[in-house]
């Protein structure tokens, strides 16, 4: 007895929350038939504002990425490792050794900058010299440094054979025409030339450090 009353209870409390959520949602769709689905179609207007940012966006792409992207092409890279290549070839076995790198050999650096035969190479253009090709790339090498109290970082250095030493240009006269060699070799770089690549190497020579620039274009 005490079951079938509960029983009929909790429907009667059911009942009515059923009713009421149909009745609602039958109000809703009867009362506002024409405003149950919101969906609206595409307009001309749209697909036209919508092609032309994606136009738009596309042009911006094309024009500005390859610029970003320019320092990074292939041209670049490869004049970035051939002047690499150079001037560790340069450093680490024409003018130095392997067993001692970036520790250059004072008679052999004063022969190659004279362009004279020696140490296991001869008279030849700086270019062929470094394993490159003299018909289409051109090449600088010059020895910078503080040598002296007359030189500053940037100055190119000089080999002063009367006293042994390293000097600015500015304070070794006569270079060529007597045992004074000016260290720089190659063709002169070009100040407007925006594909000049240079590899810099901190070397020890003659008891000094001293900066081999090595400028290909």
């Amino acid at each position: 007895m005490y079951k079938s009353i509960e029983c009929e209870t909790q429907a009667d409390t059911t009942r009515p929350v059923v009713s009421m959520e149909r009745a609602r949602t039958r109000e809703r769709s009867d009362g506002e038939p024409g405003t149950v689905t919101e969906s609206r179609a595409q307009t001309n207007l749209d697909f036209a504002v919508g092609v032309s940012l994606f136009l738009g966006v596309l042009i911006f792409v094309f024009l500005f990425v390859p610029g970003l992207l320019s320092p990074f092409t292939s041209g670049a890279q490869a004049q970035t490792v051939t002047a690499d290549r150079a001037a560790d070839h340069l450093t680490t076995s024409v003018l130095g050794s392997p067993r001692d790198p970036h520790s250059l050999r004072t008679h052999c650096t004063i022969q190659f900058f004279e362009n004279a035969t020696g140490c296991a190479f001869g008279p030849a253009p700086v270019a062929q010299q470094l394993g490159l090709d003299p018909a289409t790339q051109n090449v600088n090498v010059t020895i910078v440094g503080n040598a002296s109290s007359t030189a500053t970082p940037d100055d190119t250095l000089c080999w002063d054979a009367a006293n042994d030493s390293l000097v600015a240009t500015t304070g070794c006269p006569n270079a060529g025409a007597n045992a004074n060699v000016n260290l720089t070799r190659g063709r002169a770089v070009p100040a407007d030339n925006e594909a000049t690549v240079t590899a810099l190497r901190v070397v020890w020579l003659n008891g000094t450090d001293v900066t081999v620039v090595v400028e290909v274009w």
